[in-house]
């Protein structure tokens, strides 16, 4: 993954100024849907939609449950988000983070599929992706919050219960911020 010099830190701040508009403390846990509220940006799962398109709804959650996390949907320059509610509940909300991240880094829209029906890999597109893909655990996983995590000797499965986020995601943060490390430097000051 190349991100852009200087996205990492960009992704950071974001973290941290989204948790202050929502008068949270920069360790404290963001929930993807209150984010979204916050950003008026509406979020649909599935099921929600099974009276409008029952055929699409049941090919998602049944056949395609793995294929299918969520997607951002314009109507010119409205966004709504539609989430696959039959994942399990930390996906969902890793999936929600992932969206929220384009729409807070101005992702234009972009088509889903190529000429020949595949998943559209471009690379502008794959780095859209790339981008979202690193700032989505960062809303979930602030630097703070994987450093609160180290220092307060959270166990994985507390700090899934309190974050919201599978333990590979934790883990993956807390790898990436260097939470450990830094715990640890902080310590013998």
């Amino acid at each position: 993954m190349a991100l852009r010099r200087g996205f990492k830190t960009e992704a950071n701040i974001h973290a941290r100024e989204l948790r202050q508009e929502l008068g949270k403390a920069p360790h404290e846990p963001l929930c993807p849907w209150e984010l979204a509220k916050s950003l008026e940006i509406p979020v649909f799962s599935l099921t929600q939609l099974a009276d409008d398109a029952p055929d699409a709804v049941s090919c998602l959650l049944n056949g395609a449950q793995a294929e299918f996390s969520a997607v951002s949907v314009f109507e010119g320059r409205k966004r709504l988000i539609v989430h696959n509610d039959a994942h399990h509940p930390y996906r969902q909300a890793a999936n929600i983070a992932h969206e929220l991240s384009h729409a807070i880094l101005l992702h234009p829209p972009t088509p889903p599929f190529n000429d020949n029906g595949e998943r559209n890999y471009c690379a502008k597109i794959k780095g859209y992706e790339d981008e979202a893909n690193w700032l989505g655990p960062a809303l979930l996983i602030s630097e703070e919050a994987a450093l609160h995590i180290v220092t307060s000797k959270l166990s994985m499965l507390r700090a899934s219960q309190i974050y919201n986020a599978s333990e590979k995601l934790i883990r993956m943060r807390l790898n990436v911020t260097g939470a450990r490390r830094r715990a640890s430097y902080q310590k013998r000051r």
